[in-house]
């Protein structure tokens, strides 16, 4: 007989015998219950230390081992989202709007303190002063004439009227203006050169004229060919009196004026003097300390005789008028 069935033996007959026997036979009994694992499983039924039952799994709730409740699903990582465009822009621009208004905010104290705080005494107020000084003097010499350093006065500039851009006017014989411009501008140069001066001759929308600096500038043009009356003869002059050194302007106006008149012969037309002479486009181009004028030499219709025979004559009478202003020469009021 096998010891366990021996044991069963006994349990059964535990209450009979003597009582040497029941008394081995519940030793033994307790022995075994002593014995068992304490997470065997009894019919898949137990007790907790609380009284509670737990079914399927024996004692407690085998998580508690893990540190982890019955309620709860372990954990399963997810992976990052990536970074998307969109998200690394709005992380740039951030950056940028920080390091932005954090500049902003410096140079506005720093402009707010540095007069008052970082000048020693009144340093900040003499600086305010100097440039005031600087500017009333810069104005003065402009009004009475004083040129920058190293301006080029003895360089002057003839526009040839329409050259580059276009004919200009044009009369029934196919005599164009361009084409009479040419001819006296290119005398007016050969004259002036021989007088000693630097002379160039500049295309109507030249680019040169951008801040072009000169001790004179002069754009010759030639009136109408249409007969507008018996009066429309002679010639037309008009300056640059948009510029700083307007009264140059006026006196060039004037030089120009009495030596053409006495020169040529032609009347002085002042009173038909255009818009389009006065805000010339020229004068808006060049430099502001550049005495510039225009020239209207006859109109192509009653004066054309004159404009086409006698170039060389109307040349002269140009140069003797710039003279008059480069040479400061005086003028007889009319």
């Amino acid at each position: 007989m096998s010891r366990q069935m021996q044991q069963v033996d006994d349990d059964e007959n535990a209450g009979k015998g003597a009582p040497w026997q029941r008394r081995a036979a519940q030793d033994r009994k307790k022995q075994s219950s002593e014995q068992k694992p304490e997470g065997s499983m009894d019919g898949f039924k137990s007790q907790n230390a609380s009284g509670t039952e737990n079914h399927g799994m024996g004692l407690g709730n085998p998580f508690e081992n893990w540190g982890l409740s019955s309620d709860r699903k372990p954990r399963v990582s997810q992976p990052e989202p990536k970074a998307t465009g969109r998200s690394v822009m709005s992380v740039v621009w951030r950056t940028l709007s920080t390091v932005i208004t954090a500049g902003v905010i410096a140079a506005s104290l720093f402009s707010m303190w540095m007069p008052a705080n970082f000048l020693p005494g009144n340093l900040g107020q003499e600086m305010v002063d100097a440039v005031a000084v600087d500017e009333i003097i810069a104005q003065t010499e402009i009004a009475e004439g004083v040129l920058p350093d190293n301006f080029p006065t003895n360089k002057i500039g003839i526009v040839v009227g329409h050259r580059g851009h276009d004919s200009g006017a044009v009369c029934s014989n196919g005599l164009t203006e361009l084409e009479i411009n040419s001819n006296v501008a290119t005398y007016v140069q050969q004259k002036l050169i021989k007088a000693g001066y630097e002379v160039e001759l500049l295309d109507e929308f030249d680019a040169r004229l951008k801040n072009y600096q000169a001790g004179l500038l002069l754009s010759i043009h030639a009136d109408s060919c249409d007969y507008i009356n018996d009066s429309a003869t002679g010639f037309k002059v008009a300056g640059a009196f948009s510029q700083k050194n307007d009264q140059s302007s006026s006196r060039l106006v004037q030089c120009i004026a009495d030596r053409y008149a006495k020169v040529t012969g032609l009347r002085y037309h002042y009173q038909s003097v255009t818009t389009d002479m006065t805000s010339y486009h020229v004068f808006d181009e060049i430099d502001p300390y550049t005495t510039a004028g225009i020239i209207e030499i006859g109109f192509m219709n009653l004066d054309q005789e004159i404009l086409t025979t006698k170039p060389e004559l109307l040349a002269e009478g140009i140069v003797e008028g710039i003279s008059c202003y480069m040479n400061n020469e005086e003028v007889q009021t009319p």
